[in-house]
């Protein structure tokens, strides 16, 4: 099985050939690659249930953190021994039961031996509600779902008590998160380890579609013991909003007793504007996040993820990535063949790769290359041009 590991290294590994030196930028005082102190080797579920924009998020938090040694992990390595020498193991939002399925009993068996000998474990949404203590889940805590409460994406708020704010090392008191369906809880019968909530909804969004019961009051953040480990989780989505990521970088802390501090890349003048074509079945795709971070190292691009007429707009470099065929007759579908050639037609550049963009037209801006050619050597030649 191969094994992605993201390095602080003169080279990314994943394109290897195609991107020198991963730049830091030039006008920064401080670059990760000056960090000399123990990193943090740290696992990051990025397999089937692992979905969402804030996937792509947390990856980008973790790999930007001189701190962290980062591994991708997908659930056949749980299952053959991947956790081992690990410090932390990160499980990201999307659909907990998938995320189940994809680590399979062996695979929970090896989760629940990593965090019982002394591994850390941060849960962020599913990832919560994989800690939750159901027969079906791993059983981490003594908290158990709520079925009938579970809400809509929306913004709310929760209170982190003052022990919390400690433990995680920022300012008590209430604040706005992102909640996108994630699961609600309730304290348990349990005699594995110690466990507390330490914040709490203090305002509800109702459930989609059918009839069910407020949140208000209920954990939102939970942190504990399991065997020789710790264990902490939301069932928000700190990792969504800039103003909330200290609470990520909190829970971090407060798995590992070490404050990790994201050093995002920048550009010292004005670069080539690109969009990464990135949309719901990508956002959790191992290879975007490789893409995306590599893309975002080079000085000379200012990199957005997303696919809408507004950031098209503000594009000089739209990058669409290898993906199934289907996508492209989705262009047709949704109507952007016309906008994408009214977007070349204004001097805008794309950079294809494989064939699922077949049903774009051949333009003079366009370039096409093969399914596995390197997307960020593309989009250099082109900021070079």
């Amino acid at each position: 099985m191969k094994r992605f590991i993201f390095a602080l290294l003169p080279v990314l590994l994943f394109c290897a050939g195609c991107v020198t030196a991963p730049q830091c930028a030039p006008a920064a005082e401080k670059c990760a690659v000056q960090y000399t102190g123990k990193k943090i080797k740290t696992g990051f579920y990025i397999d089937k249930g692992s979905r969402g924009g804030g996937v792509l998020n947390l990856a980008k938090l973790l790999y930007y953190s001189p701190q962290i040694e980062l591994t991708l992990l997908k659930g056949e390595d749980l299952r053959n021994g991947k956790l081992e020498g690990l410090d932390m193991l990160v499980m990201p939002g999307g659909s907990s039961q998938l995320q189940m399925e994809s680590m399979g009993k062996e695979g929970v068996k090896a989760l629940q031996d990593f965090v019982r000998k002394g591994g850390a474990y941060v849960g962020i949404c599913a990832g919560f509600h994989i800690t939750l203590n159901r027969p079906e889940r791993a059983q981490l805590m003594p908290y158990t779902f709520i079925r009938e409460a579970v809400g809509y994406r929306a913004d709310v708020q929760i209170d982190l008590s003052p022990e919390g704010a400690k433990l995680l090392d920022i300012k008590p008191g209430k604040r706005m998160v992102r909640y996108s369906r994630g699961p609600v809880a309730r304290e348990a019968k349990w005699d594995k380890g110690n466990c507390k909530t330490y914040a709490k909804y203090t305002s509800s969004v109702g459930p989609l579609g059918r009839a069910g019961v407020s949140f208000f009051d209920t954990p939102a953040l939970i942190y504990g013991n399991y065997g020789k480990g710790k264990v902490i989780a939301s069932s928000f989505h700190p990792e969504y909003l800039t103003a909330t990521y200290e609470i990520f970088v909190g829970m971090v802390y407060a798995a590992t007793g070490v404050k990790i501090t994201p050093v995002f890349p920048t550009a010292s003048y004005r670069p080539l504007r690109v969009l990464y074509c990135i949309g719901g079945a990508l956002k959790g795709h191992a290879q975007s996040i490789k893409e995306v971070t590599a893309l975002e190292k080079r000085p000379e691009l200012a990199v957005k993820t997303g696919f809408d007429q507004d950031l098209l707009n503000e594009t000089d470099l739209l990058i669409m990535p290898n993906g199934p065929e289907a996508w492209g007759k989705g262009l047709i579908k949704n109507g952007w063949v016309k906008r994408l050639v009214d977007f070349m037609d204004r001097g805008g550049k794309i950079v294809a790769a494989g064939k699922a963009w077949n049903t774009i037209p051949d333009h003079k801006n366009m370039i096409r290359i093969a399914a596995d050619a390197c997307l960020v050597k593309a989009a250099v030649k082109v900021a070079a041009e």
